[in-house]
């Protein structure tokens, strides 16, 4: 194989460094990297995929419908990658240079296409986590076969229908190693040029255990520091090491077996510890932007909702409208008519942002361009002079007109809040930042955890390749995950 791709989910380069991993370690140990800054609020795997960031590919994480109204579409897919950018997926771009490649388990590429070479797409696309093996998912059918004989699993999702955290995380070895031992079968068989094989469930552990990795990884500091062996305080931490022991065995098994000319490592994302939850639409309220629903304005809004919603479902039934996307409505019941401004809310990407209500892409009360870009400088000035601000290290700044011309700038939020990853926004919590009651040893009992727990999405991904690959980089690069498409096609398209 000329090049291996080994996609790690929320892969964190602290996180490698830390754990009882001695192949990867040394592996690293030997490699050249660059640290990326992901905005996050483009999805990653897109990026690489691609070479797009949101503003151009539409991979948002949360977008406004934008039919002046507040409903917000949490879904992305495939075809829509495929519809909205202007390059070419790496898969058939480098099949249209000649080159063969077998991909494993990366998110965003299913239903499969067909490839010179294989093709297992990763969960989503209609799979359901844990479910069958349908045939649209692979290329070529072909490999059916072997998926059942190796009982893949496409995605394990927390809680993975498991009560305890040792269930889980033997159901996640149980599926990483179908996964790995696939992608090995196939591409002995198929011989790619071009491999991509992702880990992605390891994320799942990270945004539960993320508290107890760290614990971890400060005793096995100081047992290396002081000659001694590290021993976990708990079975659930032993689970923990033991997921990483194992993730390290199946990189060396990778290595070992396809022996690659070249690699890179790469994550979408990294993944930090959850000290804090924050709810912007707390401040915006406070100074005056966020004004909430009166009891009327509540109940009015939640007929009209139940009306719609109720529209859908007759429409898909019994008149085969396609299904409306996975939409999200703000968590604060806020005036749409005298709110001005309201923060992001479900936010899987950990952004923090905030939307002007304007009135051409929300039915709000700000109509001009003039009042909006004052309300914009206006916010900014104003959060930033906030205690709150100086204490948590927060800096808003504009940022939707950071993106002119782009196709997708109309769907992004106005404003930016720079901050620790440390810090989670939603608005799950009524306060502007409250303390993660999570962040203790992790239980045995899984019952009523969610994403985030102790792990949210960090801005740093994994980026770490063999030395050689260095000559692909370009000063003009941009200094996120776009690189890696243009890196992996620079090295086959040159040396074709």
């Amino acid at each position: 194989m000329k090049l291996l791709v080994i996609g790690i989910d929320g892969g964190s380069r602290n996180i490698i460094d830390a754990m009882p991993m001695p192949f990867t370690q040394a592996l690293f140990a030997r490699s050249a990297s660059r640290n990326l800054d992901e905005d996050l609020i483009s999805r990653g795997w897109a990026e690489i995929l691609t070479g797009e960031h949101a503003s151009d590919n539409k991979a948002f994480y949360l977008m406004p419908v934008a039919e002046g109204g507040l409903d917000f579409n949490a879904s992305y897919s495939k075809s829509d990658m495929l519809s909205y950018s202007r390059n070419e997926p790496i898969w058939k771009r480098l099949n249209q240079a000649g080159t063969s490649v077998g991909l494993m388990n990366i998110p965003t590429t299913g239903p499969a296409d067909q490839v010179k070479g294989f093709l297992v797409a990763g969960g989503g696309g209609g799979v359901k986590a844990g479910g069958a093996i349908p045939p649209t998912m692979m290329h070529p059918q072909t490999c059916k076969p072997l998926l059942e004989q190796h009982n893949y699993v496409f995605d394990v999702r927390l809680p993975g229908g498991e009560s305890t955290v040792s269930g889980f995380l033997e159901k996640i070895r149980q599926a990483e190693n179908a996964q790995k031992d696939t992608f090995i079968e196939l591409a002995r068989k198929e011989k790619p040029e071009f491999g991509f094989h992702c880990f992605r469930i390891t994320t799942e552990v990270q945004y539960l255990a993320r508290f107890e990795i760290e614990r971890a990884a400060e005793a096995i500091r100081k047992a290396r520091e002081n000659g001694g062996d590290f021993q976990p305080e708990t079975p659930t931490q032993q689970k923990v090491i033991e997921h990483y022991t194992n993730l390290d065995n199946s990189i060396r098994e990778l290595f070992e077996t396809l022996e690659p000319e070249h690699y890179i490592f790469v994550g979408d994302h990294s993944t930090a510890l959850f000290k804090h939850e924050g709810n912007v639409d707390v401040w915006l309220e406070r100074a005056g932007y966020l004004s909430r629903m009166s009891n009327a304005e509540r109940k009015a809004r939640g007929g009209l909702i139940r009306l719609r919603n109720k529209s859908d479902r007759i429409a898909v039934k019994y008149f085969g409208k396609k299904s409306p996307p996975l939409i999200r409505r703000p968590l604060t019941k806020f005036s749409p008519g005298r709110t001005r401004a309201f923060g992001t809310f479900y936010d899987t990407g950990n952004f923090a942002g905030i939307f002007i209500n304007d009135r051409s892409r929300f039915g709000g009360p700000v109509s001009s361009e003039q009042e909006h870009e004052r309300l914009v400088d206006e916010i900014c000035e104003n959060l930033n002079a906030s205690e709150e601000a100086k204490e948590y290290q927060l800096e808003a700044r504009p940022y939707r007109r950071q993106y002119p011309g782009t196709q997708f700038q109309r769907l992004m939020p106005d404003i930016r809040l720079h901050k620790p990853d440390s810090i989670y926004f939603s608005s799950r919590n009524w306060e502007f930042i409250r303390d993660n009651g999570n962040l203790k040893p992790l239980d045995e009992n899984l019952a009523g955890i969610r994403y985030p727990h102790t792990g949210a999405k960090g801005h740093d991904p994994l980026f770490v390749f063999s030395q050689e690959l260095e000559q692909h980089l370009q000063t003009d690069d941009p200094n996120d995950l776009r690189v890696v498409y243009r890196m992996i096609c620079r090295h086959f398209e040159g040396a074709a």
